[in-house]
């Protein structure tokens, strides 16, 4: 064989491509003179080039050895460097293939995850207070709902998406953390009142008109089924919108009154004294029964402290309208 020749005859046994026929040759071939010496060159050739590539582990570098013994048959001192350019290849594509393998599986079982990853079910909570009980209610993005009264107010334990929405039956005052990018929401029957950040009453009690009154900030009301506005309020407006009829009236009150029913001011501009007296049912936790009916209608303009025992309330009322009442029990009549 020329030089040449036996330099491939050996790239191709180190490369572990040999026949068993051709591997006995080689067995023959390494007792010949020179041949141990050609074995090495081989082995050194294009190592430089590769050891700027890669860093060969030592223990790679001896069972490397080893195994040319092996197939070999011999326990000469081989001192093989690392694999010569072909091995070179097969090496890195093996670590090619995989590295995109893994690469792949953790792709997919990233997608896998993050598709099939089951957000947590949201839990909904629901807070009633019978007639006669207030509660101080603080929401997950940190507003603060003073529930009314005889009211109930449902909602999430967190607000996930692009809104923050509640539903309220009954009386509440709002103070909503401000969040730009997250509208809050209150969905009362067939309204909801859209806020940013504010503050505002909330009137929404089955059979009787709901009204929505703003101490601060900017609230717009809306129908629920089509988003068409009914009104967009500032600081002092209310609206009172009539279900039966679809009309929406706009009235001016006085912020300290809207801000006032939290410390527990009890604010009636031109009410008749039949709906005051719901209110006050509510509020602690009586029946009120007015007999007389000359006095039902009459419409009244006062401010009532909750904070003080009904007896005190009743007395303003009596000086007022110039009617007496009667306690008994849990029930008070107007006659």
């Amino acid at each position: 064989m020329t030089q040449e020749t036996d330099k491939a005859f050996i790239r191709k046994f180190i490369a572990g491509n040999c026949t068993p026929e051709e591997q006995e040759r080689m067995k023959v071939f390494m007792q010949q003179p020179g041949a141990e010496e050609l074995f090495d060159e081989v082995l050194n050739e294009n190592w430089q080039e590769f050891k700027k590539e890669e860093q060969t582990p030592d223990t790679y570098i001896q069972s490397f050895q080893q195994r040319l013994k092996e197939r070999l048959g011999t326990t000469a001192d081989l001192q093989p460097r690392p694999l010569v350019k072909r091995l070179n290849f097969y090496r890195y594509a093996a670590m090619w293939a995989a590295f995109l393998v893994l690469g792949a599986a953790t792709y997919g079982v990233w997608q896998f995850s993050k598709k099939d990853t089951v957000q947590p079910p949201i839990t909904m909570l629901s807070s009633h207070n019978p007639d006669g009980q207030r509660s101080r209610i603080i929401l997950a993005d940190s507003s603060i709902v003073t529930l009314g009264a005889g009211s109930r107010l449902s909602y999430p334990e967190r607000f996930p998406g692009n809104t923050r929405e509640i539903s309220l039956e009954g009386e509440a005052f709002f103070e909503v953390a401000k969040d730009p990018k997250k509208p809050f929401i209150v969905h009362t029957g067939t309204v909801q009142t859209l806020v940013l950040g504010t503050s505002f009453k909330i009137n929404a009690f089955k059979g009787q008109l709901i009204s929505v009154a703003v101490a601060t900030g900017k609230v717009q009301v809306e129908r629920k089924t089509t988003g068409a506005a009914l009104a967009v309020l500032l600081p002092g407006d209310e609206v009172a919108w009539d279900p039966v009829s679809d009309k929406a009236i706009v009235n001016h009150v006085q912020t300290e009154d809207v801000t006032g029913w939290v410390k527990g001011k009890l604010s009636f501009v031109g009410v008749p004294l039949s709906e005051m007296a719901v209110s006050l049912e509510r509020w602690y936790n009586v029946k009120i029964v007015i007999r007389n009916r000359k006095i039902r209608d009459y419409r009244m303009s006062i401010i009532l402290d909750g904070t003080l025992p009904l007896k005190q309330s009743l007395e303003v009322l009596k000086a007022t309208v110039k009617a007496d009442y009667q306690i008994t029990g849990n029930t008070v009549i107007i006659q």
